[in-house]
């Protein structure tokens, strides 16, 4: 529900979600004009992370809601729990997984805001590819030149719940 020039309110259920491979990322702000876009990302137990990873001009900001998020900022690893805030800013390697044995959440915070679009895309694109993994591989590709995404190491992940 948008109010007036001044200002936005989304009610619950009027976001849009998205969804790859044990992630949901639900699209809370992402307005054209803004100075940030904001994402809740769930990932469950075991679920893929990111890809560590270096942007050139977006600074990302994590905080933690619940369970527990491994994060790499730079060269240093931390186990992050509810109520941790991690900020990577540009040109800083980095990189985030689920660490916990249930599912864990987090506010994503992006500045330039763009950078929400390469998620979409990335989900739809992966959507197509299936298990082609060359197929996927071609969509990470296009979509990290586009996006300003730079991969430096292969994505990290936690263990999964039994």
């Amino acid at each position: 529900m948008e109010t007036d020039s001044r200002g936005i309110v989304l009610l619950p259920g009027e976001r849009e979600t998205i969804s790859m491979a044990g992630n949901e990322m639900s699209f809370v702000h992402r307005e054209p004009g803004s100075t940030y876009s904001m994402v809740e990302w769930a990932s469950e137990p075991g679920a893929p992370g990111s890809s560590v990873h270096i942007h050139k001009t977006t600074d990302e900001a994590f905080y933690v809601l619940e369970g527990t998020f491994g994060f790499q900022v730079g060269e240093e690893t931390v186990e992050a729990a509810a109520g941790s805030f991690v900020f990577a800013p540009k040109g800083t390697k980095h990189a985030f997984w689920n660490k916990g044995p249930t599912t864990a959440r987090l506010l994503l915070t992006m500045s330039p805001p763009e950078f929400w679009r390469y998620l979409k895309e990335l989900a739809e694109g992966l959507a197509e590819a299936g298990d082609d993994a060359e197929a996927a591989t071609r969509v990470r590709k296009r979509l990290s030149e586009k996006y300003d995404v730079e991969v430096v190491g292969s994505p990290r992940q936690g263990a999964r719940s039994s």
